[in-house]
């Protein structure tokens, strides 16, 4: 926010440099992003009176000025036809710099020599906002000028020798948004007196009732207090320049004498005001209600916008007239014929603001106050200031009375006094002599037959003694707090276990040819409408949503996974290799969601047996033992008949792997097979093996044996490897299948399965008939499962 320091001295007394005061207003809190001087690049450009004029004798286009700066009479060329004899001109003299960086030499015009350039509003960096008479195409002619201004530096003769501070204002102060909020916080640094701004005026015999009847707030949580206030007799005509030139050093334009006295009050006083022209709103009661479903308006920047029901407008007795807390509508502009203003001053509900400027894309200076959640103590002092200002400049006449419809009233705040709390939060003593001037300085006030503070109405960020401790620190100084040297133990850090297998799982898949990718932990309730096995009531919504698109956290990785996919396929990138380990929430009935790490590896160019061996080797990795795999599932997102869950020994589920399902796939418009799995977090950590252990090199040869078995298409492989674990678990080095086989060879309804077993012994050297032992009972016991050997 730009506030001019000019602006600022007209309310408190600044005795101190610019470079002072905005180090003290840092050091309190009241952040100064920078500050420049108006025209300060501007060197040597004076007042000059023009004596006489005439033509260049060898190009009748220019004319040869003779002008007076006091200390010496110049010799000037020009072509600019709007110069007379007697006109005050600025005059850049040989040396000067012009608002654009250009320096001024002395030229020759055909043997002619100018001795430097009348100058024009942009060359001055100046615009017509404050000096409206200026012609653009032109040389400025200065009016109100005497011969006394002759060599007056240009911007001491335009009032415009003005400082622009920028000040970046946090969110939870909107009472500094305005010149009074920074002046009141300088006086309390200064402590100076603050000079409140003028809210005296005279109101006309004439009721308010004779114009409107009433202002009705059909919802008291889209608006707290809705003032309203007549203006008769009004002349539409420029504003004065002092006016003018406040809002143009604070960035605003000018319009006319009625809306620049709206858009002076908001920037002075921070609350917003809206002017309607009151003859051309239908009825005599205003309504502040909620938009209908697709309701239109055409607001002042002519552009129609298009409504939603969660949108607050203003409306007469037929239409909206204006979108609240953001713009106003075209249809009840005040302009040129306006001759009867409603001023509106009031309190909307700054969520509500802050999500239709962002609908609309139309954040305005009144919408950034609103969004701060302003306090209904505003309006009143707005509207009445306005009141003021427009009787100071003869822009019309004030009604008597106001229509204050004030649903939800502002309630004294009141915190319970504990001195002894601000010393034991800030560890340092103040007197308390000293913390009630402070705190008066900031119009705290202190109540002692009841020991508590009266927090002003403008501070609505003031709720308990921690806040009181803040203010007095911060206005007693930051760097008087003493300094102290603090002791503690070193201790030894490093990552947590969970933090290494997360880093080895990401190093792992990464050397084996998978790239990571990273998505919003935000997503879209649509997405279960494709996704099966998860219940909406599950999700954990947002309150503030940036769109429906993201309007729950996820829980699940498989969407994200398929909408990379998608997105690389879509750019030709056919073989897809990606993997994301990252969070998913889920509701609980604890205070904070449920929280769980996933591993979700997707790839378009693999098959289910090559993930399922990289899988494998992922758990060799993690030292992750005896881990099975079972078509025993329901996983209704992926293939029925080629997917599997995945679980340790213990019979712990860690994951999933298989194919997604094909109509899945064709929602997401995804043309290939996708091999997916997903792993979770917690549950591998438990099953890791967390010590290594080393044994000797075999001494004892190993015996190597291939099996070909014929068995049942129900029959899943793992139970041929635990039944040869059952019998040969001591001396089972290893036991793999490598191939399998349907074809003419095997009956129908079976299959082959090609096993190689590796035997090895710790103690001896194995004999045959050790192995057949073992093969014998092995086979005893697949005969139960329908399961032969292949002759």
């Amino acid at each position: 926010m730009k506030v001019s320091l000019e602006w600022l001295k007209s309310f408190v007394d600044i005795d101190c440099s610019v470079d002072e005061l905005v180090d003290k207003l840092t050091m309190s809190g009241t952040k100064v992003e920078g500050y420049e001087k108006r025209l300060e690049n501007i060197k040597n450009v004076v007042v000059g009176k023009i004596l006489e004029i005439s033509l260049h004798p060898h190009n009748q286009n220019l004319f040869v000025c003779k002008v007076d700066t006091r200390d010496k009479i110049l010799t000037i060329i020009t072509a600019a036809k709007n110069v007379k004899p007697g006109l005050y001109v600025p005059l850049a003299k040989p040396g000067a710099v012009l608002a654009n960086g250009k320096t001024i030499d002395v030229l020759e015009f055909k043997g002619i020599v100018s001795e430097g350039m009348l100058c024009s509003l942009e060359e001055l960096g100046l615009t017509r906002g404050e000096f409206s008479y200026a012609d653009e195409n032109g040389i400025f002619i200065l009016e109100g000028m005497d011969d006394s201004m002759i060599g007056t530096d240009i911007k001491i003769a335009l009032g415009i020798d003005d400082v622009i501070i920028d000040f970046e204002i946090t969110s939870n102060r909107p009472d500094c948004l305005s010149v009074v909020g920074i002046a009141r916080e300088i006086a309390a640094i200064l402590n100076k007196p603050l000079k409140f701004p003028n809210l005296s005026f005279k109101e006309t015999d004439e009721p308010v009732k004779n114009y409107i009847d009433s202002i009705e707030i059909q919802n008291k949580k889209i608006c707290r207090r809705y003032m309203g206030r007549v203006i008769k007799n009004v002349k539409i005509e420029e504003s004065p320049l002092w006016l003018r030139r406040r809002l143009v050093a604070c960035g605003v334009r000018p319009i006319n004498n009625i809306v620049d006295v709206t858009n002076y009050v908001m920037l002075e006083m921070g609350q917003p005001l809206h002017a309607f022209d009151l003859n051309k709103i239908c009825g005599r009661n205003v309504f502040v209600r909620l938009a209908s479903d697709g309701e239109k308006i055409v607001t002042l920047d002519g552009v129609e916008r298009v409504l939603r029901p969660s949108d607050i407008v203003i409306a007469d007795e037929k239409r909206a007239i204006a979108v609240a807390g953001v713009m106003g509508g075209l249809d009840t502009e005040v302009d040129e014929s306006t001759t009867l203003v409603l001023l509106e001053s009031a309190t909307f509900n700054p969520a509500m603001v802050r999500r239709t400027a962002r609908y609309l894309g139309l954040r305005t200076e009144a919408s950034n106050r609103f969004e701060k959640g302003l306090s209904p103590y505003f309006a009143e002092l707005a509207i009445q200031r306005a009141c003021a200002l427009i009787e100071q400049i003869g822009a019309g006449e004030v009604v008597k009375g106001a229509v204050d419809t004030y649903v939800d009233p502002w309630q004294q705040v009141e915190v319970k006094a504990d001195f002894s709390y601000i010393e034991k939060l800030l560890g340092l003593r103040i007197e308390k002599g000293e913390v009630l001037n402070i705190l008066s300085r900031l119009e705290i006030e202190y109540d002692k037959e009841k020991e508590v503070f009266i927090i002003p109405p403008f501070r609505t960020d003031i709720e308990d003694m921690a806040d009181i401790s803040e203010e007095v620190i911060r206005i007693y100084g930051y760097d008087k707090l003493p300094s102290r040297v603090f002791m503690g133990n070193a201790i030894s850090s490093g990552l947590t276990q969970k933090q290494r297998m997360v880093n080895n799982i990401k190093n792992f898949l990464a050397n084996s040819g998978y790239y990571e990718i990273y998505s919003y932990s935000f997503e879209s309730p649509k997405v279960y409408e494709v996704l099966k096995g998860y219940n909406l009531d599950d999700a954990v919504k947002i309150s503030n949503p940036l769109g429906e698109d993201f309007s729950i956290m996820r829980m699940q990785l498989l969407s994200s996974v398929l909408k990379t996919v998608y997105l690389n396929i879509s750019r030709n990138i056919k073989d897809v290799k990606i993997f994301e380990l990252s969070t998913v929430f889920k509701k609980s009935n604890e205070k904070l969601p449920q929280e769980k790490l996933v591993l979700a590896i997707g790839s378009s160019a693999q098959d289910f047996y090559s993930l399922k061996g990289v899988l494998e080797n992922l758990f060799d990795m993690l030292r992750i033992k005896d881990v099975k795999f079972s078509s025993q599932h329901q996983n209704p997102n992926l293939h029925p008949t080629r997917s599997a869950k995945i679980y340790t020994e213990e019979s712990f589920l860690i994951g999933y792997i298989g194919e997604v399902h094909p109509d899945i796939l064709e929602r997401f418009d995804i043309p290939t097979r996708v091999v997916y799995a997903e792993l979770f977090i917690d549950e591998l950590l438990e099953a890791e093996k967390k010590e290594k252990r080393y044994v000797q090199l075999p001494k004892y040869p190993a015996v190597e044996r291939d099996y070909a078995f014929v068995v049942p298409d129900d029959v899943e492989s793992r139970v041929i490897e635990e039944i040869f674990k059952k019998y040969s678990s001591d001396i089972l080095e290893e036991f793999r299948l490598f191939d399998v086989y349907k074809g003419q060879q095997i009956k129908p309804g079976f299959k082959s399965y090609a096993y190689k077993a590796v035997f090895r012994s710790k103690s001896k050297t194995l004999s045959d008939s050790d192995i057949n032992q073992i093969q014998e009972k092995v086979l005893d016991e697949l005969k139960n499962y329908n399961i032969s050997l292949r002759e």
